[in-house]
């Protein structure tokens, strides 16, 4: 009986010291621009409350937390004896994502919602569980635009994987699904040097065009890649000049009789 007696006395007054000490002070920190802490302390509070310093959650508090919009990381941590910290990053947005999204550098969409005001950023559109490709295409075609001083401001994945780059400058690129890369390369390489120097309905390639208003004068400039059509098999063909064994290559623009030839290394199919 005396031992029982003790054992439940133990049990009573170690609870509090097993507990510890009650969290009083919720301290968050970070450089916050979207994330009130007021919205961090209300996600948090509900688990700490009436909670000891050991026996908070520390795994539930960092998932509430990572659960805000804008939120692209967490730390949580504990100091004796009665706060607790929490040190949070926020999303860097790097692109528009079909109606209303952003999209951060590893393609996830961290905001669904009015994203007027980013309107700088280019605007990727694909399917919805697309995102981290279409965004990985973007990469890959911006790199190779940008060593020619072009700027794209907005890339289209259709349900098929065709893919059509818009430029700063107006222009629109079909480049289909197969040898994106490839075809964007060899258009920047020679059809668009051949475009402005031929087509008045081309710009500088560098002018300054805001995302989504295109320059009037060349709006409507949407460049393709077109085979050149077959002659007719009743038709002599013309040999070869010598020492020119390059195919021809026709880039058609929005203007009506319009017709710009440049040489190409191989055609390529829209």
């Amino acid at each position: 009986l005396l031992l029982s007696g003790t054992i439940a006395l133990v049990v009573r007054f170690a609870g509090p010291v097993f507990n510890g000490p009650a969290v009083t002070t919720l301290v968050v920190q970070g450089n916050l621009q979207h994330v009130p802490p007021a919205a961090v302390r209300a996600a948090v509070l509900p688990l700490v409350a009436g909670k000891g310093f050991f026996r908070i959650d520390m795994h539930a508090a960092k998932s509430a937390v990572e659960s805000l919009p804008w939120v692209a990381s967490v730390r949580v941590r504990r100091s004796w004896p009665h706060t607790l910290y929490i040190r949070l990053v926020e999303e860097v947005p790097v692109a528009r994502w079909n109606d209303a999204g952003l999209l951060d550098a590893q393609g996830k969409v961290f905001v669904h919602g009015d994203v007027s005001g980013y309107n700088a950023l280019p605007q990727l559109a694909g399917p919805q569980d697309a995102a981290q490709d279409v965004l990985a295409d973007y990469n890959a075609f911006a790199s190779l635009t940008h060593k020619r001083g072009l700027t794209i401001t907005q890339l289209d994945v259709d349900a098929r994987g065709a893919a059509s780059v818009q430029l700063a400058n107006g222009i629109r690129v079909r480049l289909g699904r197969e040898d994106a890369q490839q075809r964007l390369e060899r258009f920047a390489t020679i059809a668009l040097p051949a475009a402005d120097m031929n087509s008045p309905t081309s710009t500088n390639a560098n002018s300054p065009i805001s995302p989504g208003e295109p320059n009037q004068a060349t709006a409507a400039a949407a460049i393709a890649i077109e085979p050149k059509p077959a002659m007719p098999s009743n038709q002599r063909r013309t040999p070869p000049r010598p020492g020119n064994n390059k195919s021809k290559q026709t880039i058609r623009t929005s203007k009506p009789g319009k017709l710009i030839e440049a040489p190409m290394a191989a055609t390529l199919a829209t």
